[in-house]
């Protein structure tokens, strides 16, 4: 038996850790190696050759990474096995100015910006987690337990900004992926391995329910950023939380919509309750705050149906 499982573990251990696709990716990169002489051509080229293969475009950076770390001149990639794949996750991090970090966030690379990182650590666990985190204290993202985990305080202007320039996930990704929001406390046990998916998740729609009271009682506003085609900046607040028959029904009110063109705002864009901004209507505007309160409930991870909470939007020229 002791032989047995010991052939087994020999002849899993010489497989080929790359798929067909990827083999034949790298196969193909290898005949034009000589005329891609700089990273950047390297990764424009990966970016480039990602859907011809069928592999998602978001991770060429990934991809370029692997290539480098493993590439083999005579193009025998079939042999790269698991004892001799060398990982770059397991590498020092990779420095690269903040406006590029998520080349490197959305495909889990290790990379240093100013004051901006991230990072692979092996938690109190035994599991590993992938740590963005801004100015050396404050976590903004942490990939574990197979999913993405997002601090819902930016706790500054330029922790706002790194965030932005760092977001995980593609936003054209058919992954359908979605951060969980997280306050700083549960990030911080999510890390240390206090707190596991199941149990955050528990309770989450009450927790969302006593936000938007309190938010209505005090008159508190919200501001957030969302869609992408075109992004847009939203600030609101809440109006009435009401019991419905099927949960709850949460009046909106907005407050001030701006357009955002690759994360810069566009001051030319007019004035959104005049109709001036185009692409961005009512309905767009409805679109993205059902987003929004989607994430805060974490309603795709808990498989929430979508009557637990009913929006009405109010608009500011009609109330």
């Amino acid at each position: 038996m002791e032989h047995l499982i010991k052939k087994i573990i020999k002849e899993e251990s010489e497989q080929s850790i790359f798929s067909p696709m990827e083999i034949r990716l790298f196969k193909f990169v290898n005949k034009f190696k000589r005329e891609l002489g700089t990273e950047t051509k390297m990764y424009d080229f990966f970016e480039n050759s990602m859907s011809t293969f069928n592999l998602p475009k978001f991770e060429a950076k990934k991809y370029q990474l692997i290539y480098t770390y493993n590439y083999r001149p005579e193009g025998d990639y079939e042999n790269v096995t698991k004892s001799n794949f060398k990982d770059p996750k397991k590498d020092k991090p990779r420095k690269t100015s903040n406006s590029d970090a998520g080349t490197y966030s959305q495909s889990k690379i290790p990379f240093k910006g100013s004051n901006l990182e991230g990072y692979w650590k092996m938690t109190r666990d035994n599991e590993w987690a992938y740590i963005i985190m801004s100015y050396g204290w404050y976590p903004i993202y942490v990939f574990k337990y197979d999913r993405w985990f997002e601090s819902d305080n930016t706790y500054s202007s330029s922790t706002g900004k790194q965030m932005r320039y760092s977001y995980p996930i593609s936003y054209n990704s058919d992954l359908g992926q979605k951060t969980i929001m997280v306050s700083r406390d549960e990030m911080e046990k999510i890390i240390n391995g206090y707190l596991k998916p199941e149990d955050l998740l528990t309770g989450r729609t009450d927790k969302f329910v006593v936000d938007m009271k309190k938010k209505q009682r005090t008159g508190e506003t919200t501001t957030f950023r969302g869609g992408w085609n075109p992004r847009a900046r939203i600030k609101f607040k809440i109006s009435s939380v009401r019991k419905s028959r099927n949960g709850y029904k949460i009046v909106v009110d907005v407050l001030d919509v701006d357009k955002f063109d690759n994360n810069k705002l566009d001051r030319e864009s007019g004035n959104f309750f005049d109709g001036d901004i185009v692409g961005l209507d009512k309905n767009k505007v409805k679109e993205y705050l059902n987003d929004y309160f989607s994430q805060q409930t974490s309603q795709k991870f808990q498989g929430l149906n979508s009557k637990f909470y009913n929006i009405d939007v109010l608009f500011r020229g009609q109330i």
